[in-house]
């Protein structure tokens, strides 16, 4: 916070003058962001830094402008996750403001929107997740495997072992319950994650060497037969 200095006279002949320190008034400053380019990330940090932010144009020249249908559920998720937050879109869904609340946690249910994977969700979940008040425990239901975003299994072959690195903890856990696909998404997910107070730095630097790669099979509605023979 800067402070101001302000010279005023200290008697009516103006022989003295005397400085006395002025805190400027605290105003709440909204940032303002523009376009629907990295939403999931700005709501991200905004609620991460209890900064409110405002998001405008948001597909404005479009021939369906406004927020779609898989933004909006995400804004819902957001409202589950945390307490208080104050959520506000106007009339045709193109101006978005946010002021976030604080980080619940505790056991969670969601039904993701059909038009995304769950992965979608998940990400911006294992960001927030390790700084909830409680530890998280959420159900995503949903598409698992879908052609536009990364599959539930990339999240638990590769980021959950990257996320070990900062939280060591069992508590910490990705289950497929059942898979789903487009477009009657079916499946079903459980993240869970513990509460970190103190995140500790890690250095990675030696790449390692490749000793295997692996493959991952998985089918509908067939055989179990015919994955296994893959």
């Amino acid at each position: 916070m800067h402070t101001i200095l302000i010279a005023f006279p200290d008697r009516v002949d103006n022989t003295s003058l005397c400085l006395k320190k002025l805190q400027p008034s605290k105003v709440n400053i909204m940032l303002t962001r523009e376009g629907c380019n990295f939403f999931r990330q700005r709501l991200v940090l905004s609620t991460l830094s209890g900064k409110a932010i405002k998001i405008v144009c948001i597909r404005d020249k479009d021939e369906q402008p406004g927020l779609t249908g898989f933004e909006a559920n995400f804004l819902k998720l957001l409202d589950v996750l945390t307490d208080g937050s104050r959520i506000e879109v106007n009339e045709s869904g193109t101006t978005l403001c946010y002021k976030p609340g604080v980080l619940l946690g505790g056991k969670v249910s969601h039904d993701c929107n059909m038009s995304r994977s769950i992965g979608y969700y998940l990400e911006p979940i294992i960001m927030l997740a390790p700084f909830m008040m409680k530890p998280l425990t959420i159900t995503l239901k949903g598409i698992t495997n879908g052609p536009t975003d990364l599959s539930v299994d990339y999240y638990r072959m590769c980021v959950l072992p990257r996320l070990k690195s900062f939280i060591s903890d069992e508590f910490l856990s990705l289950k497929i319950v059942e898979r789903g696909f487009h477009p009657e998404g079916v499946g079903k997910v459980t993240f869970s994650c513990p509460v970190v107070r103190k995140m500790p730095p890690v250095l990675l630097e030696d790449s390692g060497k490749i000793k295997r790669i692996r493959g991952i099979v998985y089918t509908s509605r067939v055989s179990p037969s015919i994955s296994n023979r893959i």
